[in-house]
């Protein structure tokens, strides 16, 4: 289910669906809320788009008793999207590596051509750069959708995600 801005803070919608806001035992102060994401797509199971009413929206999710609320944010508008943990199929987590050339194709061209001693070979390596990146995909009954985030946080995220004891759905690569 996803909500709209007006309707992020009524309980009347939110605590029937997913219980309250998780908190962990014996622990006066605790962060139920994982890293920032940044939203790549968002689909529906066929993968035609689900509108939203931005772009490249900010996502962070927040643990309840019984599922995931997934808090969407582009500069002011926000939406917010219900995950019962009956109707999550699975998360998977992955780090993804992709080496790019820096955008000067003809530099990086010509210097390729002439690579032939070391330190051309050295120049050419130079000129592209890696991207590390952590990804996580979700498949619910309803929705499809992929993020990003920083490549460091993937420890901190598996743990986070293994402790929803959803061992048969979590999918760590």
């Amino acid at each position: 289910m996803i909500l709209k801005e007006s309707e992020l803070d009524d309980v009347d919608i939110i605590h029937p669906i997913l219980g309250k806001p998780y908190k962990e035992p014996g622990k006066l102060l605790t962060v139920t809320g994982s890293t920032i994401y940044f939203l790549k797509s968002f689909t529906d199971l066929e993968g035609n788009p689900i509108q939203l009413k931005r772009d490249e929206m900010k996502a962070i999710f927040q643990r309840y008793e019984k599922g995931l609320f997934l808090y969407l944010t582009k500069s002011n508008y926000q939406n917010g999207v219900l995950i019962s943990t009956d109707s999550l199929n699975k998360i998977t987590l992955y780090k993804h590596v992709e080496e790019r050339p820096i955008p000067y194709p003809f530099l990086v061209s010509i210097l390729s051509s002439l690579s032939s001693t070391p330190f051309l070979r050295f120049l050419v390596k130079a000129f592209k750069y890696k991207v590390n990146e952590m990804v996580l995909e979700l498949e619910t009954d309803s929705i499809k959708a992929k993020m990003i985030s920083s490549y460091s946080s993937f420890e901190s995220q598996v743990k986070y995600f293994q402790k929803l004891r959803m061992e048969e759905r979590l999918i760590i690569r």
